[in-house]
Parts: structure tokens; C-alpha cells; sequence
């Protein structure tokens, strides 16, 4: 059966327009800022890593010029995404494929990365697909997840969410993992859009959803700043206690 070029429900230049901003706009460097701070010494030279729901390969470029990886790896279920990932990670093994059919063995990965992917898959496919990221997980592996965060869980559709931290803890657990690590972050830059009225909804046909706007400037300068600080402070080992992302860190028992 042919791989779709896109996810279902999201505009036909998607992937384009997330290739144009996913390395530079500094909403995307601010959150690499945090997942290297829960990361800290887990990201390290020689390990195996995976990036489950790549895109069009951002965050694995992030990784890899951050680390000397022994092996890289990445899917996604667009296969337009691959597509464009394929151009910026060449030396990556990059698939088309969904959460919850990974073409790889048991415990290929001692890392494994998921960004902005677990509040679309379809909520059928939740656990299927945990269960997925902790199979390919090496015994002492670490799982870093990225999604939609929100104070109590909100759901759209069947297919996009915001998750609470109790309800990510829960299906992590169910999954296999052991939570080590669970924190909110674009703190403040949620509360002032939250004053304004404004809070992440579904992307649709018409609306994808992905940060517009200049890498420079004043603004940029200010979220990109924002984000910084959060970083270090998660980098001591605080927690944020609200924001409209959710960052855990996971591992097998």
C-alpha cells in the first residue's frame, strides 16, 4: 500500500513550511534548549538514536551535530516528510512509518526522541504505539517525549490532544516505562498568549499550526530568551508547573 504524503487532515504544503522553520525560528531553538537540558549526560557520544515522527528531519540534524551518534534513525508517516529529511540527514536510515509499526528489532535504540507526534496519533493507536517505542528501547535506553501540554487533559478530535501531566505519566506507565523526569515548559510565553485569549488548537486543511514569523527582531529575541532560561532552569532539575508543551523523561524499569 502506498505511504500517504502527508498526515491526514493537515495542508498539502505542511512539510514545506516546516522545513523552512524547524532549525532557524527560535521557538524550535528554544526547545531544543530544554530537550538538552533533560537530556543532560544521556546525550552522549556512540549512542543509537531514533527520532519516532522525524518530520522533515530538524531535530535529528539538532541531535546530530550536538552528538557523535554511533547510529541514526528516523520515520515518519508522511512520506513528503521523508522525503525532505532525507536532503538535510542523508546519513540518517530514515522510514515511512507510523508509531505503532516501527520497522526496526527489539532494542535497536538506546535513545529514542518523539517531538510534537503523540497528540495526533489517533487515540485507538495510543498505547499500541508507546508499547512500539518501548520495544525498540535498549534495556538501559532513555525515551524523551515532546506533546501538547495543557493543565487538565483537552481533546479536539480523536486524532490531536493536549495532554495533563497525569494523564501522559499514565500511559507512559502503562506502556512499560519508568517517568523519571515530567515538566511543562513554554511557561510564560503560555501565559501571555493565554491573557490574549489564545491556545493551540488542531491543525486542519487550512490552518497548519506551524510558529510564522521572522527569526529576528525583537520578538524572536525575547521567546528566544524566554526559552533559554526555562532550559537552564529545568537543567537544575525544576520542573515548570504549567505550559503549553510537556516534556517526560522515560526509561524501561
Amino acid at each position: 500500500m502506498t505511504s500517504p504524503a502527508t498526515a491526514s487532515g493537515i495542508p498539502s504544503d505542511y512539510y514545506n513550511r516546516l522545513a523552512d522553520v524547524d532549525e532557524s525560528h527560535w521557538w524550535y531553538q528554544g526547545m531544543h534548549a530544554i530537550s538538552r537540558a533533560m537530556l543532560g549526560e544521556r546525550l552522549r557520544p556512540g549512542l543509537r538514536v531514533l527520532d519516532a515522527g522525524c518530520g522533515t528531519g530538524g531535530f535529528l540534524r539538532f541531535l546530530l551535530e550536538e552528538c557523535r551518534f554511533s547510529t541514526a534513525a528516523g520515520v515518519d508517516i508522511g512520506s513528503a516528510a521523508i522525503a525532505l529529511a532525507r536532503r538535510r540527514v542523508p546519513e540518517a536510515d530514515l522510514r515511512v512509518a507510523p508509531l505503532r509499526a516501527l520497522p526496526f528489532t527489539d532494542e535497536s535504540f538506546d535513545l529514542v526522541v518523539t517531538n510534537d507526534v503523540l497528540q495526533h496519533v489517533p487515540e485507538e493507536d495510543v498505547a499500541a504505539s508507546l508499547r512500539e517505542l518501548r520495544r525498540v528501547l535498549a534495556t538501559e535506553g532513555s525515551l524523551l517525549v515532546r506533546t501538547n501540554g495543557s493543565r487538565r487533559l483537552r481533546r479536539e478530535r480523536s486524532d490531536w490532544r493536549a495532554y495533563d501531566r497525569a494523564t501522559l505519566r499514565r500511559e507512559l506507565e502503562v506502556a512499560g516505562f519508568v517517568v523519571e523526569r515530567l515538566t511543562y515548559a513554554n511557561a510564560a510565553l503560555s501565559l501571555l498568549a493565554a491573557a490574549r485569549g489564545r491556545v493551540p488548537h488542531a491543525p486542519s486543511e487550512e490552518r497548519h499550526g506551524i510558529p510564522a514569523g521572522t527569526t529576528g527582531g525583537l520578538a524572536a529575541a525575547v521567546g528566544r530568551s524566554t526559552l533559554r532560561a526555562e532550559a537552564r532552569w529545568i537543567e537544575s532539575g525544576r520542573a515548570l508547573p504549567s505550559g503549553h508543551t510537556l516534556f517526560a523523561l522515560a526509561s524501561p524499569p
